[in-house]
């Protein structure tokens, strides 16, 4: 996002609306933090953390290139976690 801009209105809507379907996306989180960064969250149905992150990139890049209200921003790091979940099937 642009230097301490904090987050725009309708970010995860505008992430969310250039998604493609192999992106495997099930929603968009947006955190703002005091100094004016801004934190999204991708949860991706992705089947391997490597392709969640690597789709997460492509969706946020995306998005910072063809979104008119993201002018100025730049994606400056992604990576990706893990979420435990039941369908883990651990005992």
């Amino acid at each position: 996002m642009p230097a301490g801009g904090g987050v725009p209105p309708g970010l995860a809507e505008m992430i969310h609306a250039h998604a493609r379907e192999a992106d495997a996306l099930e929603h968009v989180s947006v955190h703002g933090e005091e100094s004016g960064e801004v934190t999204v969250g991708v949860f991706s149905l992705a089947p391997g953390l490597a392709e969640a992150e690597e789709r997460a990139a492509g969706l946020l890049v995306r998005a910072v290139d063809l979104e008119p209200d993201l002018a100025g921003s730049a994606v400056l790091s992604v990576g990706a976690a893990l979420v435990p979940g039941p369908w883990w099937d651990f005992d």
